[in-house]
């Protein structure tokens, strides 16, 4: 990892999963323009092959400007290109700035280095990430944060990354009247009257490699002095409900979908035809439980992130007799269910069509081993009960979606 993993380490042993307490850890990123270039070569994949998949805004000072982020997103960064210059070149302005999440769906190293980061926050069996974490950036050149003084639901993990410092200001406790304050659903309250309240709050310089943690629903806000790139990590409480509900409608698989526009008694009647449906050979709680542990996988093959987009995963099986390794541990796992086995590569699911109990462990138990191995090798590890070309099409499926690396 591109950290000092013993600080790191220290430091969720003592802050998490709860963070309550500001905490800022100088120098924590020791290679910062390591990560900078992983920054930029995600933005690269992203503005050239899928650009409408990406998760950008571009804001000016106190607006989200929908021009702006329509022209970044037809703008693709050139080669060699880093992100601070891409956004000089595009806004023409270092008033404008960015931000872009679910960043390292879109560079698989990118996505790797994270992961290392997010693991050591995470103990199995006690507390988890069960709704993800979004990995997001933000790029700046000059100037106060344009939405203002405001506080967020989450905790913010900042990875400062240069090349510019950068100042924030963080308020313990709520300085605020109700007369300073304008109510918003997207930010929990903000205000733009940020110099005269700066007295009372504690300052951070933030250089290249410097870390700050910042609880949920402090106010803070930065102002940058020249420009500059952060690593940003949302964590996401779980959302039950929402959690429960996806798993529910994926275990009962409708067969229709309601029309745009139901009568309200259609819905309720949905309702009860998915929670009667214990037709199948499977009772439906057990359904549902399976769906909310593919769920789980499909987050912890990938480090708990968000899966690769597909536009940074290889678009072909690599040559034969070319040396292998596995993305990381875990990178696959296995689902048993009613008429074969659900297999889990890197955010994704593939089913194996194998009747009974046929042994993958040994294809799960690989992942943990760093060792590199050939394409030949990887198929001997499926079951023998697959037919040939089945083993080496899955083989070849574990390669394109990047649970299989070149070594």
């Amino acid at each position: 990892m591109s950290i000092d993993t013993k600080t790191w380490k220290a430091f969720a042993a003592a802050h998490a999963p709860d963070f309550t307490s500001t905490v800022f850890l100088p120098g924590l990123v020791t290679d910062p323009r390591h990560l900078g270039r992983l920054i930029d070569d995600s933005l690269r994949t992203a503005t050239r092959h899928a650009p409408g998949d990406l998760r950008l805004r571009a804001f000016r000072p106190g607006a989200f400007d929908y021009l702006l982020t329509k022209r970044f997103v037809e703008t693709p960064l050139a080669d060699g290109e880093s992100a601070v210059e891409w956004l000089a070149r595009t806004a023409g302005s270092d008033e404008a700035c960015l931000a872009v999440n679910d960043i390292s769906s879109w560079n698989l190293q990118l996505c790797a280095e994270v992961a290392g980061m997010v693991e050591e926050l995470v103990v199995d069996g006690i507390h988890e990430l069960p709704s993800g974490t979004d990995v997001y950036t933000f790029i700046a050149h000059s100037g106060w944060t344009p939405f203002g003084i405001h506080k967020d639901g989450e905790p913010s993990l900042i990875f400062h990354l240069g090349p510019s410092p950068k100042e924030v200001w963080v308020w313990h406790d709520n300085p605020f009247d109700d007369s300073g304050i304008t109510p918003s659903p997207s930010f929990g309250h903000i205000t733009f009257d940020i110099e005269e309240h700066l007295g009372s709050a504690e300052r951070y310089l933030l250089r290249p490699g410097d870390f700050l943690l910042i609880p949920q629903d402090t106010y803070h806000v930065f102002r940058n002095l020249g420009p500059a790139v952060f690593l940003g990590l949302t964590l996401y409480p779980a959302r039950t409900r929402s959690l429960i509900t996806e798993a529910l409608w994926r275990a009962a698989d409708p067969a229709d979908p309601l029309p745009a526009y139901p009568p309200a008694r259609a819905v309720a009647d949905r309702a009860r035809t998915l929670l009667a449906d214990d037709t199948a050979e499977t009772p439906l709680a057990e359904r549902v439980a399976h769906e909310l542990t593919l769920a789980q996988l499909r987050l912890r093959t990938n480090g708990h992130l968000s899966r690769p987009h597909r536009a940074a995963l290889p678009r072909s099986a690599p040559v034969t007799d070319s040396p292998l390794r596995w993305s990381r541990p875990g990178a696959v796992a296995v689902a048993p269910r009613t008429g074969g086995i659900t297999l889990v590569a890197r955010g994704r699911t593939l089913t194996v069509p194998l009747e009974g109990r046929a042994d993958l462990t040994a294809l799960v138990r690989a992942t943990a081993s760093p060792d590199p191995f050939t394409f030949s090798e990887l198929t001997a590890l499926l079951p023998a009960e697959l037919k040939p070309d089945s083993r080496v099409e899955l083989a070849r499926a574990l390669c394109t979606l990047g649970a299989v690396i070149a070594a």
